[in-house]
């Protein structure tokens, strides 16, 4: 279903998407359960495979983990962690020093944040509609949510797996 990956209506190409990404975690009861994400790795998981799929998309969160990282194979989405700063401000900073600040889809519910994408002519989505775009999205394509295949077990972590489900590691794969 390729038109659920396009950007919406009335955006122009390109487009970019700066998400607050701590302020659309918080917002409850949107997402199905199957759906529901709780770390901005698993939202951009559920981004990719929505309609924002195919625009650059940068996922600010606030936290002491700082610095930026790829979290798509094609580089679309990017994790930005704040360090001592908020993501307010950064988003803020971005939208200030971008020469094409009305290219961006800023999400987010804080009004603050908001107040400044409207100001130098950003669009905003609030973080519900955002949430219910990617819940829509995912109803749409009826793709089975890829397993996090990063995940590695060592040896003891894989005995208590194997423990777990009444598994015996030397009869069964």
């Amino acid at each position: 279903m390729q038109a659920a990956r396009k950007p919406p209506k009335g955006h122009n190409q390109p487009m970019r998407l700066l998400v607050d990404a701590c302020n659309v975690l918080h917002v409850t009861g949107i997402l199905p359960p199957e759906l529901a994400v709780g770390e901005p790795v698993e939202l951009a998981q559920l981004v990719q495979r929505s309609r924002y799929g195919r625009v650059p998309v940068t996922l600010v969160c606030d936290g002491a983990r700082p610095g930026a990282q790829t979290l798509s194979h094609d580089g679309r989405i990017a994790l930005q962690w704040t360090g001592a700063t908020s993501a307010d401000e950064i988003i803020r900073r971005t939208l200030q020093e971008s020469s094409h600040a009305r290219k961006h889809l800023v999400v987010s519910s804080d009004r603050a944040v908001q107040a400044t994408a409207r100001h130098v002519g950003a669009r905003v989505l609030p973080s519900d509609q955002f949430l219910e775009h990617l819940a829509m999205d995912a109803r749409r394509m009826h793709r089975p949510v890829e397993p996090n295949r990063e995940v590695h077990l060592d040896d003891a972590a894989t005995e208590r797996w194997l423990r777990e489900f009444g598994l015996d590691q030397e009869t069964d794969p």
